[in-house]
């Protein structure tokens, strides 16, 4: 007598295109608290907005191998708000276990998670995309490969462009630090002006430290006010001003008050529908 045995289906992991309403959030497979960080996610529907591209592919579950409607997100919560917020209108890059239970999914959840990784800062974002600016090379760097490069908006390179073109015709001295480049500071009472790069650093880090502690609830414990971080971000604000506070923000991001607002918005789960710009013809610097 022939025994039949059931055969468990093989686990495979398949590539696929997913539209965003097929995905289910299931709070068990979250392992980062606090949900969804609205910063992180703004960056992320930037980086959207500037590349026109879609992000590194999200981790599902599809716990029954013969119902492919039930997906479940293991990994990518942040890249699929920020799909959201700046109404992915397509499919979304995707990676779906297939033919695995709770507990291997469970896993596979933590794993996807635990990835350490270190981008380049904003600050070196727009240093990169400023010397593509101005990297002699032939031909030279069009407008939308900096800013899918550099991941930084094509207004912000056209605008490195333009000041670019000023500081040749002008023989103002180009340091590499975008920080430093995008502006000439008036020789006046300017303690800061005629710093070397590096001794700048030191006196902005040596700053943020004075900072650090003065709101560091650890050394302060006898401030209540510390421990609330809504009313620590709002003495900032009052410190330096609503106006001051959105110069600041549009000077991390490296563009303007428009760049801010922008930012701010998708922050807030807001933004305008993605659209794809055609790329046309740019004018090469004539330097």
């Amino acid at each position: 007598m022939t025994v039949l045995t059931k055969i468990a289906p093989a686990t495979e992991k398949r590539a696929a295109l997913v539209a965003l309403d097929r995905i289910t959030l299931d709070g068990y497979f979250c392992f980062r608290e606090g949900g969804v960080e609205a910063f992180h996610k703004a960056d992320l529907a930037s980086t959207i907005k500037n590349t026109g591209k879609a992000l590194d592919p999200v981790l599902l579950w599809q716990p029954e191998a013969d119902d492919p409607g039930k997906l479940i997100l293991l990994d990518g919560a942040h890249r699929v708000e920020a799909y959201r917020a700046v109404n992915w209108a397509g499919e979304i890059p995707a990676l779906i276990l297939v033919g695995v239970g709770r507990r291997a999914a469970l896993g596979a959840a933590l794993k996807a998670n635990s990835t350490r990784t270190l981008g380049l800062t904003q600050a070196e974002r727009m240093d990169a995309a400023w010397r593509l600016v101005r990297e002699p090379v032939v031909p030279r760097f069009k407008v939308r490969e900096i800013a899918s490069l550099a991941d930084v908006a094509r207004r912000t390179v056209d605008y490195m462009r333009a000041r670019f073109r000023v500081m040749h015709e002008e023989k103002i001295e180009i340091t590499g630090s975008w920080a430093r480049d995008r502006r000439t500071l008036p020789q006046g009472d300017d303690d800061t002006f005629g710093l070397t790069e590096e001794q700048r650093r030191h006196e902005i880090e040596t700053l943020a430290a004075e900072i650090r502690d003065l709101v560091d609830r650890r050394k302060h414990p006898e401030r209540a006010i510390l421990r609330e971080s809504e009313a620590v971000w709002e003495a900032v604000q009052v410190a330096l001003g609503e106006k001051a506070m959105k110069e600041m923000l549009a000077y991390l991001l490296g563009g303007d008050g428009v760049d801010a607002d922008e930012w701010l918005e998708l922050a807030m789960a807001g933004g305008e529908t993605m659209t794809e710009d055609e790329d046309g013809a740019e004018p090469e610097p004539a330097f």
